[in-house]
C-alpha cells in the first residue's frame, strides 16, 4: 500500500553490488563449493559455522519472497548481506562482537548459504578481503536456501517469530478490513514524529505510561485510561514502534499486562520501514478515544522490589541485569539522575550494551532484533530456560522490556520485568548492593 520507487533503487542497488545476480563475476575471490552431505558432514562432526546472509525476517520465519517459505537450515546463523550493502557504519562497530556471538572466529570453519551462490560469494569475499579470514576455511552451499527446500531438508524458525513484524506484513494490514493500530513510541513531544512517521502511527509519549520519580509504570486505572485515549481496545490489533526499540519494547510490556490480545513489534521500527522504500508521513495523526476497553485479562509482567527480594532467596528463580558493564561492575550509576554505583548482589549479567543507551549485544547493525540464538548465547550459563522463572532489570525499565521481549519469544512464559531496576533498589540506602 504505502511502496515507493526507492524501495525499487535500493533493490537495483543491492543488484548492481552483487553482480546483477549472475553465478560467476571476477571481482569475487573463487571458494570451495560444496552438496548438502558434505555440508552437513562439516557442520556435524568438525564444528563448522553454517552462516544465512539472508534478510533476518526470512531468517526468522517470514516467508521470503523467492521460495514463500519462511525460516532457515537447522543450526544457521544469520549475517544479514544487506549490513554489508548498505551503510556501514554500524557494522564497523559491531563487526566482532557478531563474530563472537555466532561463533564464526571459534570455529574451524565457515560455510555459507544465501538465496543463491552469489549472495553466498559476497559475504565470503568481505570476509577473507577485510576481516582476515582464510579462504581455505570457507564453503559455499551453491544450492541456496531453495535448494535446500527442494532436497527435503527441514527447516528451523525462531518460536514465536509471528510476533517481531517485517514492514512488509505490516504494510499489506493496512489492506486489511480491519487494520492494526500503529503506535510510534518516544519520549517526549514527538518532534521527530512530526517530521515523519509510518502512515496513520499515532505518537505515543512514554510519560503517558510510566512517571516520576522512579519511572515506573503508572497504576492500571490510570494506564487503562491512557490506552483509551490513544484508541486501544482489549481486542484491537497493535504494532508497536520506535527509533529506540527498547521504547517500542517498553510500550509492548505495558499492552501485554494490560490483556491487549495481539499485540506486534515491527522488527528494525522506522528505519527499516524507510530502508525498505515505504512512504511516511508528516505532522499530527490525531487519536481517536475509545469509550470501552473491554475485558482485561491482566497478564503478569512486572515484579516488584519484595518479589526480587524472594527471587535472590530461590537458587532456581534468577535476577538478571541488562546494563552495561561498567554498571554491572560498579564502575557507572549509567545515568545523571542515579548516584548510587552498583549491582543488586545476587543478579546474574545478561548483557546490553557499552552504555546505558545502547544495547548492541540484542540489536543488528540496522536496528533489527538479534537472531534469537545470539541472545541465547549470552544467556548460555546463566540456567535460563522455559521451565525457570526470571526477572529483568535495568536502570528504570526500558533494556530490561527488549530482554523480557526477546524471552517471550523463545517462548519463555515465566519471564518478568523488575520495574523499578536499579533505580527503585539504590534509592533505599539500608537495600544491600555489590560491586567488582
Amino acid at each position: 500500500m504505502f511502496r515507493c520507487m526507492k524501495h525499487l533503487i535500493g533493490l537495483c542497488l543491492a543488484v548492481s553490488l552483487a553482480g546483477c545476480g549472475q553465478p560467476d563475476n571476477p571481482q569475487l575471490s573463487e571458494f570451495t563449493a560444496i552438496d548438502q552431505d558434505k555440508m552437513m558432514t562439516l557442520i556435524n562432526e568438525r564444528d563448522w559455522v553454517l552462516v544465512d546472509v539472508r534478510a533476518s525476517d526470512w531468517f526468522n520465519g517470514w516467508p521470503s519472497d523467492n521460495t514463500g517459505v519462511g525460516g532457515h537450515i537447522p543450526g544457521a546463523r544469520n549475517f544479514d548481506l544487506n549490513w554489508l550493502l548498505n551503510d556501514r557504519s554500524e557494522l564497523n562497530k559491531l563487526t566482532e562482537r557478531l563474530f563472537q556471538s555466532k561463533g564464526m572466529r571459534q570455529a574451524p570453519g565457515i560455510v555459507i548459504y544465501g538465496s543463491d551462490q552469489h549472495e553466498a560469494k559476497i559475504l565470503a569475499d568481505w570476509l577473507v578481503t577485510e576481516q582476515g579470514f582464510e579462504n581455505s576455511d570457507i564453503r559455499i552451499y551453491p544450492f541456496g536456501f531453495s535448494g535446500w527446500l527442494k532436497s527435503g531438508g527441514s527447516v528451523e524458525t525462531m518460536p514465536s517469530y509471528t510476533r517481531l513484524v517485517p514492514p512488509a506484513w505490516l504494510d499489506k494490514q493496512f489492506n486489511s478490513p480491519e487494520p492494526p493500530l500503529v503506535l510510534d513510541v518516544s519520549y517526549g513531544a514527538g518532534i521527530r514524529y512530526r517530521i515523519n512517521h509510518i502512515p496513520d502511527a499515532i505518537h505515543v509519549d512514554t510519560s503517558w505510561i510510566e512517571s516520576k520519580p522512579l519511572w515506573n509504570v503508572i497504576p492500571e486505572n490510570e494506564l487503562q485510561q491512557s490506552l483509551m485515549n490513544l484508541g486501544v481496545t482489549q481486542d484491537r490489533q497493535v504494532v508497536v514502534y520506535g527509533e529506540d526499540m527498547t521504547a517500542a519494547a517498553r510500550m509492548v510490556s505495558v499492552l501485554e499486562s494490560m490483556g491487549v490480545s495481539d499485540v506486534r513489534l515491527l522488527n528494525g521500527g522506522l528505519k527499516a520501514w524507510v530502508d525498505q522504500g515505504y512512504m511516511v508521513q508528516s505532522g499530527w495523526v490525531t487519536p481517536e478515544p475509545v469509550d470501552v476497553f473491554g475485558v482485561s485479562a491482566f497478564k503478569d509482567v512486572w515484579v516488584d522490589t519484595m518479589r526480587v527480594k524472594s527471587i535472590l532467596k530461590d537458587d532456581d528463580e534468577h535476577l538478571v541485569s541488562v546494563r552495561s558493564w561498567r554498571e554491572y561492575t560498579g564502575k557507572s550509576s549509567g545515568y545523571s539522575y542515579i548516584n548510587a554505583k552498583g549491582r543488586i548482589p545476587g543478579a546474574v549479567w545478561g548483557h546490553s550494551g557499552t552504555d546505558p543507551y545502547s544495547m548492541q549485544d540484542y540489536i543488528n547493525p540496522d536496528g533489527t532484533l538479534r537472531e534469537i540464538q545470539d541472545i541465547q548465547g549470552y544467556w548460555q550459563g546463566l540456567s535460563l530456560n522455559d521451565d525457570t522463572f526470571m526477572a529483568f532489570y535495568c536502570g528504570t525499565g526500558w533494556r530490561a522490556s527488549l530482554s523480557w521481549f526477546a524471552a517471550r519469544l523463545l517462548g519463555y512464559e515465566n519471564a518478568r520485568i523488575y520495574d523499578g531496576g536499579w533505580m527503585e533498589w539504590s534509592s533505599d540506602s539500608r537495600r544491600p548492593r555489590e560491586a567488582g
